[in-house]
């Protein structure tokens, strides 16, 4: 690439993720005309013509403009040649030490933490799945819609050793400052007999908590939540039942201090 430094890294082995650039070019609606106007390069010969070394900065600038992304999304390096110290890790490695720190997060909430497009988030959850599904690691990745987070790898810990980190506190993440306002909002609004107004945007974020009941139409906190606060008569039971049913009102009614 002319006029701008190669990311960090072997120089000579970076090179275009075409996959990636096409399937950009897809989502912004963009023709293989646009593409040979933006980069000077036809686009059948993108497989052998387009390097950085002569896609000069500028084009490549726009190009990523164009693309809605950056430009160092569009390049790729070897996994050998990013083993250079924390200012040279890949997004994969940095996307690790975030889920490391932050445990349970919805995807957009972690991209703008990250200062990440999507596009980018995506990209290193794909790459640091396929990178921890060996049999020498302990962690999977869960990348869902609404959250993404490490797990283990089931059965390494027998129901003892796990149920031994939970008495001990230390198998929960805190929570963060909306997630606390949001669920005690909803436990003085259920305390005094009132509709919950939980926010929509809330509601998976709890839910991923497990601090919301597992059924119901209404966002009801998890009854051992209840029961842990003393506004329930007993810890949760099953979970057959709707939140709004008999037996739930029942069970969370205790000494006046829920409505009934």
């Amino acid at each position: 690439m002319t006029n701008q430094p190669l990311p960090s890294g072997d120089a000579s082995a970076a090179a275009f993720d075409l996959a990636f650039l096409r399937e950009r070019a897809a989502e912004c609606r963009l023709t293989d005309e646009d593409l040979a106007a933006l980069t000077g390069i036809p686009a059948t010969d993108f497989d052998t013509h387009l390097t950085p070394q002569a896609l000069p900065a500028a084009a490549l600038f726009l190009l990523a403009r164009a693309l809605n992304t950056s430009p160092e999304s569009l390049l790729r390096i070897p996994e050998r040649a990013t083993h250079l110290g924390p200012g040279a890790a890949t997004h994969a490695t940095v996307l690790h030490a975030a889920l490391l720190e932050a445990d349970r997060i919805q995807p957009d909430d972690l991209a703008s933490a990250l200062d990440w497009t999507p596009h980018r988030l995506k990209r290193a959850a794909t790459t640091l799945a396929a990178h921890l599904d060996q049999p020498s690691s302990p962690h999977r990745l869960s990348h869902t819609d609404t959250t993404i987070h490490l797990t283990c790898v089931p059965d390494l810990l027998d129901p003892k050793q796990r149920q031994n980190l939970h008495n001990t506190g230390h198998a929960a993440a805190s929570l963060a400052p909306g997630e606390a306002a949001a669920l005690t909002r909803l436990l003085h609004r259920t305390a005094r007999g009132l509709t919950s107004d939980l926010p929509a945007d809330q509601i998976p974020r709890l839910a991923n908590r497990r601090l919301l009941a597992p059924a119901g139409r209404q966002p009801t906190p998890q009854p051992d939540v209840l029961f842990a606060l003393g506004l329930a008569a007993h810890p949760l039971m099953d979970n057959s039942g709707p939140a709004g049913s008999d037996k739930f009102t029942k069970d969370h009614c205790m000494s006046g201090a829920l409505s009934c």
